[in-house]
């Protein structure tokens, strides 16, 4: 694997940030709109239920971010490892070049 794989990944994964932001405005939207009527008729069940679900996307936004981060970490030292290879990979065609002559 090389990094810019590790890249297109670790890009995918902030792809997920602004939909899991959404599902959570939109959430929150819900509950806000909750008026003392429903609270009476099951509206408090269904406000609690929302606020684990933000809870929920809270941290799996947090984790994204996580993976994301030492994903792109990962990336770096990668390719430092590639740099350094086709350096040494120069230096070695180099030498083998005049060797030949």
């Amino acid at each position: 694997m090389d990094s810019g794989i590790v890249r297109g990944i670790a890009f995918n994964c902030h792809q997920l940030q602004p939909r899991a932001q959404e599902c959570t405005d939109k959430m929150t939207g819900a509950i806000a709109g909750v008026s003392d009527y429903w609270v009476d008729l099951g509206g408090e069940e269904f406000k609690q239920h929302c606020m684990d679900w933000i809870g929920k996307m809270n941290k799996f936004k947090a984790a994204i971010a996580l993976i994301e981060s030492e994903m792109l970490k990962y990336a770096d030292k990668l390719q430092g490892e590639e740099q350094a290879a086709a350096t040494a990979a120069a230096a070695a065609a180099s030498k083998m070049k005049g060797k030949t002559k």
